[in-house]
Order: structure tokens, then C-alpha cells, then sequence
């Protein structure tokens, strides 16, 4: 519990930044009824903080995750937009005992998870900060390394995920991003139980128009 606390200590200021952001955005929404041409077709970067789903998961690795993503947006017809994504993880962490009671040698692991995103979203209005919702498939290739005994775990699984989040039009060809997105990737029985893989993020980004 106060590992918890300290991570959630460490991540508010950012969690505190994005709803800044948002709420400063959505003001001009409101008054501003004029459309403006832009592009359809958009690449960018994004980055952010990852909170996994599972409690198991957030005690052998009880650092900080920081999520980087390559993504493409495409809005295809109406208010629609199809998006594909490229998501890498990376963290390190420790083996914990399963007997606490007794004492026990630990192991120093590292972690890495690259996902494929695919999906589609809807988004409310076209003025300069538009809000959107949608929903895709994911998969995810992972690995768990066991630094000190040379062993290593590799996997691949399929999930889906929800999300919401805006896009602000600074110009014609630039705009910024805020998204909110929980992941859904069960990644079958380990030595504690079902593994999810998993979780909540928050990313603040980057996207520029192509045409």
C-alpha cells in the first residue's frame, strides 16, 4: 500500500497537467462554431504514464512506466477515424516471495512490452478542440528477463481497449493530443493467479497532417 501511494504521489503533478490541458482546451470549444479545412491524414508521437490493471503486476514492478507510442490517424468519413498505433513499454523490478513469512533470495527482473493498436474512433464536433471516443484490438508481444540467472520469458497475446482523450488544432497542420485509454490483455495463469497485462494510460502528444 505505500508503494501504491508514493506512485500515485509521483504521478499526480502529471495527472494534474492533463486536466489543465483539457479543461483550458474545451473553453474555446464552446464559442467557436466555425470550421476551418484541415488535414485528414495524420502521424505523431505520444507519451505518457502506464498504471497496470493487476495488483500482483504493481508489486514486483513497483517502478514508474512511461509508455512512448508511434501513431497514425486517418479520418475517413463524418465524424469517424480509423487509428493504428505502435506502443513500446519497458521497466525493471524484483522477484517477491511467495512466502513472505520466510525469508527468501530475490531475483532482479526487466520487462518489455511492444503492442499493435487497430481501432476506431468518433469524435464530437469539428471545432478547433475536438473530444473523442472509440475502441479497437490490440497485440501485444512481451518478455520477462531474469537478469542475474540468464533466464527469459517471451509471449504474445490479443486484447482490446477502450479510450477517450481530444485533439487541439494549433494550426493547419499541427495538432496536440490528450487521451485517456484502459487496456483489456489477460495473458493466461501464472504462479500467482490469472495474468493481466493490462491497465490504464495516459498519454499527451503530437500529431501533424500529411494531407
Amino acid at each position: 500500500m505505500k508503494t501504491t501511494s508514493l506512485k500515485f504521489f509521483r504521478v499526480a503533478p502529471f495527472l494534474l497537467a492533463v486536466l489543465l490541458w483539457l479543461t483550458c482546451f474545451s473553453l474555446p470549444a464552446v464559442t467557436q462554431a466555425k470550421k476551418i479545412p484541415q488535414q485528414r491524414f495524420f502521424i505523431g508521437f505520444a507519451a505518457g504514464f502506464f498504471f497496470p490493471q493487476q495488483e500482483t503486476f504493481r508489486e514486483i514492478y513497483n517502478h514508474a512506466i512511461w509508455p512512448m507510442e508511434l501513431r497514425l490517424d486517418w479520418d475517413i468519413f463524418g465524424s469517424f477515424s480509423v487509428f493504428g498505433a505502435a506502443r513500446y513499454l519497458e521497466t525493471s523490478g524484483s522477484t517477491v516471495s511467495l512466502f513472505p513469512e520466510l525469508p527468501a533470495e530475490t531475483h532482479a527482473l526487466h520487462w518489455q512490452m511492444a503492442t499493435l493498436r487497430l481501432g476506431l474512433n468518433y469524435r464530437f464536433g469539428r471545432s478547433r478542440f475536438a473530444p473523442f471516443a472509440g475502441m479497437g484490438g490490440s497485440f501485444s508481444f512481451f518478455r520477462e528477463q531474469w537478469r542475474d540467472v540468464a533466464l527469459n520469458t517471451d509471449g504474445k497475446k490479443a486484447g482490446f481497449f477502450f479510450q477517450a482523450g481530444g485533439r487541439y488544432r494549433l494550426n493547419r497542420f499541427w495538432q496536440a493530443l490528450a487521451q485517456l485509454d484502459y487496456s483489456v490483455i489477460p495473458a493466461g495463469i501464472g504462479s500467482r493467479g490469472k495474468v493481466h497485462l493490462g491497465g490504464l494510460t495516459l498519454l499527451l502528444g503530437l500529431m501533424a497532417g500529411l494531407f
